[in-house]
């Protein structure tokens, strides 16, 4: 069961990045934050606004989020098969 949680989470990291940004326009900044906390992370330890990221770093910026979020889903479903155990 968790297998699938993290499966969920990683699929959900590739599709958050275009996701957030959109959210973030049109919704709730906050909201975006949350989605873009890997992009946010790696433009704030690299000093680099995240308009002027390059595309390598933006890559790895969504590596880093399918991680982030495929390891949060895992946690999740982890916790989930522990209550009902």
């Amino acid at each position: 069961m968790t297998n699938i949680f993290i499966i969920a989470g990683a699929l959900f990291g590739i599709i958050v990045v275009p996701l957030g940004f959109f959210v973030g326009l049109q919704v709730s900044p906050v909201l975006a934050n949350i989605l873009l906390l890997p992009f946010i992370a790696v433009s704030w330890s690299s000093g680099i606004p995240l308009g002027d990221m390059s595309v390598l770093l933006l890559v790895w910026s969504t590596v880093l989020s399918v991680a982030f979020w495929a390891t949060v889903f895992g946690l999740v479903g982890f916790g989930i098969k522990k209550l009902r155990s």
